[in-house]
């Protein structure tokens, strides 16, 4: 067995002390996390490096100079929580694991994609008014009556699948019944 290695989520800073630590807590294989690593490319929309061998800014710089197909037709795109700017639709999409046609619809509607918004860099920044909050759903476990207040926080306390809650609301994950809890 090789040596273990620290893996850092360079969006939170989040650190998991070995590959299979990682890779339980996000919910994919070993072999993807380092697959993807090594690509420079995120992983259910974050992006991870090992410790001490790239630093965060080093990596996000590699992350921008991927190659990519010449747009003549960029705007660049702000993101309203970290104030961060991307160059485009594009660059967004490759740095934060969205689809661009996401960003582009959430941009268009002051929608959330993946818990964050988005407005053109270009024009003045939309009113307050116009970005809908982020949309969380609270379940119940139908067996324990528990109300959790979204899908991630339930998945969280229970070590269930996000994914298979989310799909199972109304069914089954995890061996229970999830039903979404209206208030």
């Amino acid at each position: 067995m090789g040596k273990r290695k620290t893996i850092v989520c360079l969006e939170t800073g989040k650190q998991f002390n070995s590959v299979e630590n990682a890779a339980n807590a996000i919910g994919v294989s070993s072999g993807f996390i380092s697959r993807q690593i090594k690509a420079g490319k995120p992983i259910k929309g974050f992006h991870y490096y090992y410790a001490g061998e790239m630093l965060p800014d080093e990596y996000r710089q590699k992350i921008r100079n991927q190659k990519k197909k010449p747009n003549y037709k960029s705007r660049p795109v702000i993101c309203l929580e970290t104030g961060e700017r991307f160059e485009s639709i594009s660059l967004v999409s490759r740095m934060l694991g969205i689809s661009k046609s996401n960003v582009f619809h959430a941009m268009k509607n002051g929608s959330a994609v993946h818990g964050i918004h988005f407005y053109y860099g270009d024009e003045p920044k939309p009113v307050d008014s116009f970005f809908k909050p982020k949309r969380r759903r609270k379940v119940r476990c139908t067996e324990t009556g528990v109300v959790y207040e979204s899908i991630k926080d339930a998945a969280e306390r229970t070590k269930i699948s996000p994914n298979g809650i989310g799909s199972a609301a109304s069914g089954m994950a995890g061996g229970y019944h999830w039903e979404y809890a209206d208030d």
